[in-house]
């Protein structure tokens, strides 16, 4: 067969040609896991703070995803997923019913993946690598501008390969929206490559976005960026041009595995200088029994003149494969000009933040 030949067939099978074949499988899975726990902060705006808050070990979530045989070698698939609060029940992703994942597709062993939908980029390829893996999401990055906890984007078509020799391929393209996304005003891309071999892991991933909505320099606990300084009524600032690299990688050992990452994020506005974030991250995790996991991590974060420490630690026990309870802390340390900021938590008065949880997660 030549190469056209092989191109057509790969596009046909992608495309869902294989005329007359019959569906003989077909199954729905319905899953999600909850989050919840109480939280303790040393210092938000000048005083301390307890609070319950929710989707720190993980995002909540309830989905249903499935698929139908089409032939021997495809399917078709599908995934709606969507977030909420345990602690109220209302609705995340500002109030969408599958803000998380909606998408469709066709599957097929030999030639890849193809979906069209809203999904995550693929900066979340990354997470694995990074701290918050284990010691949630208050460990991410000043403003979680690197992406790596998973962020979203529109009308997105996305093309996954098998893997061949333990590497893996995606390729995504999301569409310029009307003005009315929350994810990306003008058209957007995102690639990564995975390579695995036995205990050793890694992955290369890019994403780049024409007019997105980054955080503001007062969301971010700086007094100043792009050159103007913070105001605190601005949540957003638009950027013309928005692009983050990472790359990350693992190695398991008996009952230790160590991980390390480095992220670059270039964030060009409509007016004012260019700024780029750098952030490099080691983590280490230890299964003292199959059940118990100590891990800890270490993020050193920089942003123009600003610097960020910050280091986190986790104890998470299983019940079960599906139950667990967990305590972490992730304390931040911040330059001077700069407030210390756990991510998705308020501004410190002061350049450190201290934060303790005890929380419960259950997967269904």
């Amino acid at each position: 067969m030549n190469t056209w030949s092989k191109a057509w067939a790969a596009g046909a099978a992608l495309c869902g040609l294989a005329g007359g074949a019959q569906a003989q499988t077909s199954g729905v899975t319905i899953y999600g896991s909850i989050d919840a726990g109480v939280t303790y902060l040393s210092n938000v705006g000048g005083h301390n703070q307890v609070k319950m808050d929710d989707s720190i070990s993980q995002g909540n979530r309830f989905g249903f995803r499935g698929s139908e045989s089409i032939s021997s070698d495809l399917s078709a698939i599908f995934n709606l997923e969507g977030g909420f609060m345990s602690d109220t029940g209302a609705s995340r992703q500002g109030g969408l019913l599958f803000g998380r994942q909606a998408y469709v597709g066709l599957a097929s062993r030999r030639f890849g993946t193809l979906t069209m939908g809203r999904r995550f980029d693929q900066m979340v390829s990354l997470i694995r690598y990074h701290p918050g893996y284990y010691t949630g999401i208050y460990s991410f990055t000043p403003g979680d501008l690197d992406r790596i906890s998973g962020a979203w984007l529109n009308n997105t078509v996305v093309y996954s390969s098998p893997s061949i020799a333990g590497f893996t391929l995606n390729g995504q393209y999301s569409f310029a929206e009307d003005g009315t996304s929350n994810t990306n005003g003008g058209r957007a891309y995102s690639l990564s490559a995975a390579y695995e071999a036995g205990q050793f892991n890694a992955v290369v991933a890019a994403t780049g976005i024409k007019q997105y909505a980054t955080k503001s320099a007062s969301a971010m606990g700086v007094p100043n960026l792009f050159g103007a300084p913070a105001n605190a009524a601005q949540a957003t600032t638009v950027l013309d041009d928005y692009r983050s690299v990472g790359a990350g990688a693992a190695y398991k050992f008996e009952k230790v595995a160590v991980s390390g990452l480095y992220t670059n994020t270039r964030l060009e506005p409509r007016g004012g200088p260019v700024e780029t974030l750098h952030n490099a991250s080691l983590t280490v995790a230890y299964w003292l029994t199959p059940n118990l996991i100590l891990a800890s991590g270490y993020t050193y974060s920089k942003l123009g003149d600003y610097r960020w420490n910050t280091f986190n630690g986790a104890v998470d026990y299983l019940f079960s494969k599906r139950t667990d309870v967990y305590f972490m802390a992730n304390f931040q340390d911040a330059s001077a000009r700069a407030h210390a900021i756990l991510t998705t938590n308020s501004a410190s008065g002061n350049d450190r933040q201290l934060g303790l949880r005890v929380g419960i997660r259950h997967k269904f």
